[in-house]
């Protein structure tokens, strides 16, 4: 007898074992092929003795037969333990939401339950197995998870998926190799199914008998496979040396991206062949999979590694998964834990405890900002940038839309590597052209005047007219007008404009009320042979970085000897200001006294705003004029 682990011989034995086990005595298994593999391991013979940490969280059994599995499991964990039938199941878990729970029974005990147990709200991991040595000793390997493990990860891939050339293999005899060594994480990333992962070179099979063996009666009800019927392997292309039964593969932790992986509840095939319940037949002590159709989330591994390497327990650590998974895929995108929720395994070489490395789910929470940011470029500046080439003749109508193209081959992968990246270069790249484009129509406002809104203003009418106060003269006699363009029904144009003042303000933001202004005076006193400046504030009211170019120029000026337009880039951190200012050069050139009209533009997020500006300059040696109270207007 192994003097840590007692084999018995049947089931009477193994309660009775079970009933009376303290920590320090023999730990009770059942004898059985699961047991002879996890053997295997332990070349001299000696099994490893139990731990008996404390794990967070409870432990239910369902069904008679998995009870003294439960009790051994909560009793060497320091959990609370109870026992009920499948009938009940959902009934028990639903008080637990968000705890850890050890859910312990047979396969077919949980699928009576009637679906995933997962979906009644606790964090849950099944400890399961299709019949009860393999289950027994499954309890066991998950209380000895530490031993005969390789602190690494090993990644097959199948070649037709994304960052293939990353794995350490695409081919099934690397897969094979497995069955000599244990990593602590074995990542699949394969096409298949809840019988199998293939690659295009060989299979992994959820059965752990010979593929002509008979299988057991099952429900007609369930999708039968070929070889459910005498018919071989479905991949009828391959030799029989080519399938690797799951049971055969060792690893401590399995993490499976092929479809419907986890299963057990909700399986549409028999137990008899499915993956997960294979692998733990073997040496696994947890398989962390796909529940149902599953779209490969590039950053999910890393996200694992990351947990791993936190020392979070597998039920905090596939919950993780789901948390980062939900906003890009949602339902096709879930993840199931077969195995201990409380286990705590660690991870030593992960991301997170890289030297040097970023904060764990630094990298997930920078892609979710990159595509949010995508996001905001698609559907609010790109379109806004498209509805002011109506407006502006000048604008580039093919750089906006090869910005289009960019954004739209950036969103075919959301999960690439350097998303962030070239996020980042797209919006510095429309920065640039927005600055460029609003330097563009400065110099066309210092050259041939200024005319909002170009070729389509004849094309807008007024869908809206309201009373508003003057900033400038502080009178009721202003308005607010919206207009439509009547063939582009999408490009409305706002306008403040005052019966005594005149134009104060226009803006192509859809936006009622303007998320960001233009501030500062209408009116400026200047003096010939003096510098002076002409500014405007720009104020964002809104959730993103404002990033585009401002500018001022003198309206139809250049013949009349004022100096030239002028620009600048722009950037306004949300709820924050930034200030423009036009030094206009009075010495250097010689305009004569005049009101002279000018306007500042700001082509930012894709928005045109437009602000009047009106320089009452006066004579050299002349007295400065009184100047009114400044006010700020947008």
């Amino acid at each position: 007898m192994n003097a840590h682990v007692v084999p018995c011989a049947d089931l009477a034995e193994y309660r009775e074992r079970a009933d009376a086990w303290t920590g320090g005595l023999p730990f009770p298994v059942l004898s059985g092929p699961s047991l002879d593999r996890y053997r295997s391991l332990f070349p001299e013979g000696e099994l490893p003795r139990v731990e008996t940490a404390p794990r967070a969280g409870t432990v239910i059994s369902v069904g008679g037969d998995a009870g003294a599995a439960g009790r051994l499991l909560a009793a060497a964990t320091g959990r609370t333990h109870r026992v009920v039938e499948p009938a009940g199941l959902a009934r028990a878990l639903a008080p637990l939401a968000g705890e850890l729970v050890a859910v312990v029974g047979l396969a077919e005990d949980i699928t009576a339950s009637g679906d995933w147990p997962g979906a009644h709200g606790p964090v849950v991991g099944v400890v399961t197995a299709r019949e009860l040595t393999a289950l027994t000793c499954l309890v066991y390997r998950s209380l000895t998870a530490g031993a005969a493990s390789e602190d690494r990860v090993f990644v097959a891939t199948h070649p037709m998926l994304e960052d293939a050339d990353l794995a350490d293999t695409n081919e099934f005899e690397d897969v094979l190799g497995l069955g000599r060594r244990r990593p602590k994480l074995l990542v699949l990333k394969a096409l298949g199914k809840e019988c199998c992962a293939a690659l295009p070179d060989g299979i992994l099979c959820g059965r752990s008998d010979p593929i002509d063996a008979p299988p057991p009666p099952s429900d007609p009800s369930y999708r039968h496979m070929p070889c459910m019927y005498g018919a071989g392997c479905h991949r009828a292309d391959l030799d029989e040396d080519r399938r690797l039964p799951a049971a055969e593969l060792h690893a401590t932790v399995v993490f499976t991206h092929s479809c419907s992986s986890i299963a057990v509840g909700t399986n549409a095939y028999p137990h008899h062949v499915a993956l997960g319940l294979g692998l733990l037949e073997g040496t696994a002590v947890a398989v962390v999979g796909a529940l149902g159709v599953h779209i490969v989330q590039r950053g999910a591994q890393g996200d694992l590694e990351d947990a791993l390497a936190e020392d979070l327990p597998l039920g905090r650590a596939v919950e993780r998964l789901n948390e980062r998974a939900r906003p890009i895929n949602g339902w096709l995108n879930r993840f199931g834990l077969l195995g201990d929720p409380g286990l705590v395994l660690g991870l030593p070489g992960g991301r997170a405890s890289d030297a040097g490395a970023e904060p764990a789910g630094a990298a997930s929470r920078r892609d979710e900002e990159a595509v949010r940011d995508l996001a905001h470029l698609s559907n609010v500046v790109l379109p806004r940038l498209e509805r002011l080439c109506w407006l502006e003749p000048g604008v580039d109508a093919l750089a906006v839309e090869g910005f289009r193209i960019r954004v739209r081959e950036a969103a075919e992968d959301l999960q690439a590597p350097d998303l962030a990246s070239r996020v980042a270069g797209i919006e510095t790249d429309l920065a640039a052209f927005q600055h460029a484009t609003a330097a563009a129509i400065a110099h066309d406002i210092y050259v041939n005047g200024w005319n909002y809104g170009g070729p389509s203003l004849d094309g807008l009418r007024e869908v809206s007219q309201r009373p508003a106060t003057c900033p400038n003269c502080a009178r009721d006699r202003a308005a607010l007008i919206t207009m439509r363009h009547v063939v582009h029904a999408g490009l409305t144009v706002r306008t403040l404009q005052c019966r005594r003042c005149g134009d104060l303000w226009w803006t192509s933001e859809e936006s009622d009320e303007p998320a960001f202004v233009l501030e500062g005076a209408l009116d400026t006193d200047a003096v010939s042979g003096r510098v002076t400046g002409l500014s405007r504030t720009l104020r964002n009211d809104s959730e993103h970085v404002l990033r585009g170019g401002i500018g001022f120029a003198f309206a139809m000026r250049r013949f009349l000897g004022l100096p030239p337009e002028t620009s600048a880039p722009i950037s306004v951190l949300p709820g924050e200001k930034e200030e423009f200012t036009a030094e206009i050069d009075l010495v250097g050139h010689q305009p004569r006294p005049d009101v002279h009209t000018g306007v500042f533009i700001a082509i930012v997020n894709g928005a045109y705003i437009a602000s009047s500006s009106m320089m009452r300059l006066a004579p050299a040696g002349s007295s400065d004029p009184l100047r009114p109270p400044e006010t700020n207007f947008r």
